[in-house]
């Protein structure tokens, strides 16, 4: 199902994943008993995007109000390079996914060794190659365990990944594990690699909460994900779409789509400027000043290279907790180099120059992030896999909901335009002069959803995925 509704949602880019958090939320789990069950099973059977060797990140409103969670990760301590290319072994930061499984040990009600034990006989006991792994597949290339593992495998043929099976038992029993003697074994295949990663990198890593970012568009008040996150992109470029009042336009009047794309280039060149791991660099607070966006608007903005990334995000509610949880390796299967079944990613290479710079113990600027909207008693959660598209995607879906009158599943599926940097692409549907991709293109990102009102659900997959929105009644 593309959209659904109901008392309890769950919406993944995944049709397996979808059905266990369904199963979970059927059997009086919580949606944080959903959400580790999901991840886990992504985790395995979307090996391209996400895993155990990547990293993740929580935005939630519960009962008590709003929680978020940053489990990015940081640069190896012993960093000393100025750039860093795009699969290179000094791409690989320590990774966060599973630090986030532990703190939400506070969050859920049932065991870990239920809730993992699915994406434990997957791994162990295989599953079948998806339309989108495949596709991945075709275009990537790794180390010798990543060619045993995935290198010729085609859609439908099985997969069975044993190392990663027996790590997630071990984590199942305490997560805290992969840090400490997991990370052991893992720290001397990564250094075979050429990697500077030691076991205190990972020994002394933590996420951390955080605290929401909070802005208005209209008659809603927008909340997204701090620095490291470009979740303030996202708000910029909102700020500024209803400084310029573009959206009284027809949503494909060629006019409002340059002037769309042309505040695109400012938020991003504010963010490349700006934005950094607010533990290395204060994050300056005029960005969201109206005053200042109000002159921003008037700029016209240079060409700037953007590029898309592989990763998964999905939404679950139990009607009283709703979650937005994204998981990453940036690119497809991250760095390509894969260590006892896991894929780590290659999200040092994020880092840039200037106040993003490379250094030992940052954490990169991030380019995931997620929507939270919210006006009377009408709550949205909006995400996606897009890499630096983020801030247009959640930007366009959030416009065709609060500007154009569409339902959050239309919103999600109605088309898309995408700023690429050296060129613009529109989906066919638009009908616009812009270069054309098709007419459910995965190039203008993947998106889900949620929307909850009236002590119910909408929840929407979106169509350009192989993702599935379940209710539980």
């Amino acid at each position: 199902m593309i959209s659904a509704s109901g008392e309890k949602i769950v919406s993944t880019q995944n049709y397996i994943a979808s059905y266990i958090g369904a199963k979970v939320l059927e059997n009086g789990g919580n949606a944080f008993d959903a959400a580790v069950a999901i991840s886990g099973v992504l985790s395995v059977v979307m090996p391209h995007t996400s895993g155990l060797g990547g990293d993740a990140f929580l935005l939630a409103k519960t009962p008590e109000g709003f929680l978020a969670y940053n489990a990015s990760g940081w640069a190896p301590k012993n960093l000393k390079v100025e750039k860093i290319d795009e699969k290179s072994p000094f791409s690989i930061t320590v990774p966060g996914l599973v630090d986030l499984w532990d703190f939400l040990q506070s969050y859920t009600s049932k065991d870990y060794e239920e809730l993992l034990s699915p994406a434990i006989k997957l791994a162990i006991n295989g599953f079948n190659v998806g339309r989108s792994l495949y596709n991945a597949i075709k275009v990537s290339s790794g180390n010798s365990e990543w060619n045993k593992i995935f290198g010729n495998k085609k859609f439908s043929d099985k997969v069975k990944n044993l190392e990663l099976g027996k790590i997630l038992k071990q984590v199942s029993k305490e997560p805290r594990v992969f840090y400490e003697k997991i990370a052991e074994d893992l720290v001397k295949d990564l250094n075979n690699e050429g990697s500077p990663l030691v076991y205190e990198d990972f020994y002394d890593f933590h996420g951390e909460k955080v605290n929401p970012l909070k802005t208005t568009y209209k008659d809603f008040n927008l909340y997204e994900l701090p620095p490291n996150t470009q979740g303030i992109t996202t708000l910029e470029l909102l700020k500024m779409i209803e400084i310029s009042k573009i959206n009284k336009l027809a949503y494909n009047d060629i006019k409002r789509i340059n002037e769309h794309v042309n505040m695109s280039i400012l938020a991003y060149e504010d963010r490349d400027k700006y934005v950094a791991d607010p533990r290395f660099y204060n994050i300056p607070g005029f960005i969201l000043d109206e005053k200042y966006l109000t002159e921003r608007v008037k700029n016209i903005g240079k060409s700037f290279n953007v590029n898309d990334g592989d990763t998964t995000f999905f939404v679950v509610g139990d009607g009283e907790n709703h979650i937005g949880f994204i998981q990453s390796l940036f690119h497809p299967f991250g760095s390509g180099i894969v260590s006892h079944g896991i894929v780590f990613s290659n999200r040092g290479y994020g880092f840039s120059s200037g106040v993003n710079k490379p250094e030992g113990r940052k954490r990169p600027l991030h380019t995931l992030s997620i929507l939270y909207a919210e006006k009377d008693k009408e709550e949205l959660i909006i995400g996606c896999a897009g890499g630096d598209l983020r801030p247009q995607i959640h930007s366009e879906v959030f416009e065709y909901y609060a500007d154009y009158g569409m339902e959050i599943d239309e919103s999600v599926d109605a088309p898309r335009f995408m700023y690429l940097g050296n060129k613009t692409i529109a989906e066919k549907r638009l009908e616009v002069p812009l270069t054309q991709v098709g007419y459910y293109s995965t190039q203008v990102g993947v998106v889900h959803a949620l929307k909850r009102k009236n002590n119910s659900y909408i929840a929407v997959a979106d169509p350009r995925s192989e993702g599935v929105a379940l209710p539980v009644q």
